[in-house]
């Protein structure tokens, strides 16, 4: 059950990469996610007008699968290995998402660009105490609402680039610690495919039953935007 719980965590921390407006792209976009503490995580986003299904490999034969709808504020966690899902309530998490930055982090646009994955990307840097984060970005992708906190890294919150990029209207491709900074974090886009997703792939599978755990996710989902 931890290693079930623990991969439900990580899947709640990939939320989300789009905001309630961003319409202009629909298809799959693959990262992976590389930390010192915690290895590789290969992540999928499956993006279709305001609704994200992403799913991550643990890498341990689990794969933990949420399903996000920012109209109708909720998310959906596809309980690994189990025909059963949990249902949380997004109020109130957005908003937090793409508040202000406690960090102090200031984001410099150094007006260099690059095609990555044949999209048009701009290299910003962000600057704080705990170093600098090299960041290529494009506008081609929605809003990036960053990764959560405390849940891959094991840091207790969110990374100070993570909060100069929300509420933005462009998505990281690449991420990685510039020189200098003593912490190991990449996050790499590995392959984006632009398609027509089915409306079935942002619902509970067929069969699937729902579990009521009470407030516990709940308080878990509120935490993670602190």
């Amino acid at each position: 059950m931890n290693a079930l719980f623990r991969a439900t965590l990580l899947c709640l921390a990939c939320l989300a990469p789009i905001g309630a407006g961003a319409k202009s792209f629909e298809g799959i976009v693959h990262l992976k996610i590389t930390t010192g503490r915690e290895g590789a995580h290969e992540l999928s986003y499956c993006i279709k007008d305001t609704r994200l299904r992403t799913q991550i490999n643990t890498g341990r034969n689990i794969v933990a699968t949420a399903i996000m709808d920012l109209t109708k504020d909720e998310v959906i966690m596809l309980m690994p290995g189990q025909p059963m899902y949990m249902s949380v309530s997004l109020k109130g998490s957005v908003a937090k998402a793409t508040g202000s930055n406690p960090d102090d982090t200031t984001l410099e646009d150094t007006g260099i660009t690059a095609t990555i994955l044949g999209y048009t990307c701009t290299k910003y840097l962000a600057h704080n105490q705990d170093g600098d984060v090299e960041i290529w970005a494009t506008t081609e992708l929605g809003t990036f609402m960053g990764l959560g906190a405390g849940m891959i890294g094991n840091t207790k919150r969110k990374a100070g680039w993570e909060h100069a990029l929300s509420g933005k209207t462009f998505f990281p491709l690449r991420v990685k610690n510039a020189p200098g900074n003593p912490n190991q974090f990449t996050l790499e886009a590995t392959k984006i495919e632009a398609k027509a997703l089915p409306d079935s792939l942002f619902v509970p599978p067929e069969g699937y039953q729902k579990f009521d755990m009470g407030g516990m996710m709940q308080g878990i989902m509120d935490g993670i935007n602190r």
